[in-house]
């Protein structure tokens, strides 16, 4: 096959022996292999398998005891309240076990560690939707989905993103460089990147901007009327799409290397089953240094994720019109919308967004402290 490569390399030939269909999915592995960049080996992961699937003879991934109480009730405790049967519709019956086990897990860990769900920002963010959105991240299997979830628990308890505000982030955001650009075909909420317009290198700004946008991008008013999801369903509702645009990028204003590995934290550890697909478009050849040093970070599942775009391909530009609604992508991706960034517009958004999650989490807050 020839292989493809970022606008303005040389071509390279190389002799590809095989591709696995994993590989295949991912447009842009030609040029990396011929950059001598090695994908991951997919070969033990199973494509056609969703997550949370019965293995061979209906066995569970691990042995947990079933819960004690009515087969089928609704999870409880610190679920939301009175739920009818129709708000985990979207589950089989295994995974709402699978669930109100998990829940009980949840709750016992919070009796051992108080600080596990120790604020109404905590105890708001673990609802149903979201612990299935953990489960799935590891299979169902339980004791992985809570060593996973506790991990984030603990570092939103420090984090604490429900908290920041644009007036917080501000200094990094000025360029333009992160912001939302409504949603995708599909309904996904699409994050854009502009590393190009990098105008800091402060780690902890970057990653405080970061973490602040990600919150923004997943932000629900009212997350207790999600409902939780299984294996089997769509999940466009909670995924996002990165469209990351390298126009400009040189080594000189790529980030850290540090910056890279927490970002990638970030985004697998904290923030499971939230990409649908991240666009890299227009990356120069020399990205393919970066991309041998980030790449062994990126954990099989994201990898499979990751597409690559050179604008002088029609055929990848096709693509990208096929997922996009192009009148909200600027014209020098492709799209009809000005370039320009309007921070005093952009800034205004920011402010309204913050006042409605400033009340959401205080009317929370304050029907919790209602019940205890």
């Amino acid at each position: 096959a020839k292989p493809a490569t970022p606008a303005g390399a040389a071509p390279v030939t190389v002799r590809v022996e095989r591709v696995t269909p994993v590989e295949a999915e991912v447009s842009g592995f030609a040029w990396m292999r011929a950059a001598g960049i090695t994908p991951h080996d997919a070969a033990s992961s199973d494509p056609g398998t969703p997550p949370g699937a019965a293995r061979p003879g209906g066995a569970p991934n691990d042995l947990a005891p079933d819960t004690p109480g009515t087969p089928g009730a609704p999870p409880s405790p610190l679920s939301p309240s009175s739920r009818p049967s129709a708000h985990y519709s979207k589950l089989t019956p295994a995974e709402l076990q699978r669930l109100r086990e998990f829940r009980a897990l949840v709750q016992k860990a919070a009796r051992d560690d108080p600080a596990l769900l120790g604020t109404s920002d905590l105890k708001r963010f673990a609802n149903d939707a979201c612990l299935c959105r953990y489960l799935r991240a590891r299979s169902w299997n339980l004791k992985k989905a809570l060593k996973m979830f506790s991990a984030t628990a603990r570092w939103r308890a420090k984090t604490r993103p429900e908290r920041i505000t644009w007036r917080d982030v501000q200094a990094e955001g000025a360029t333009g460089k992160q912001y939302l650009a409504g949603t995708d075909k599909e309904g996904r909420n699409v994050l854009v990147m502009r590393p190009g317009r990098e105008n800091t290198k402060e780690h902890a700004g970057n990653i405080r901007f970061l973490i602040y946008t990600l919150e923004r991008a997943t932000w629900r008013e009212k997350p207790e009327d999600d409902h939780p999801l299984g294996s089997h369903v769509e999940h466009h509702r909670e995924k996002l799409v990165l469209l990351i645009d390298f126009t400009g990028w040189t080594l000189a204003t790529a980030p850290p290397m540090r910056t890279s590995r927490e970002t990638l934290s970030i985004l697998q550890d904290h923030f499971p089953e939230r990409l649908a697909v991240a666009v890299c478009y227009n990356p120069p050849w020399i990205f393919a240094v970066f991309w041998k040093a980030i790449s062994p970070f990126i954990d099989p599942e994201t990898y499979r994720k990751i597409r690559f775009v050179n604008p002088k391909r029609e055929k990848e530009i096709n693509r990208m019109k096929r997922m996009f609604k192009m009148e909200s992508i600027e014209r020098d991706m492709g799209g009809e919308r000005d370039p320009a960034f309007d921070l005093e517009a952009f800034a205004s958004e920011a402010d309204a967004h913050d006042e409605r999650k400033g009340t959401a989490l205080g009317a929370f807050a304050a029907k919790l402290a209602a019940e205890e």
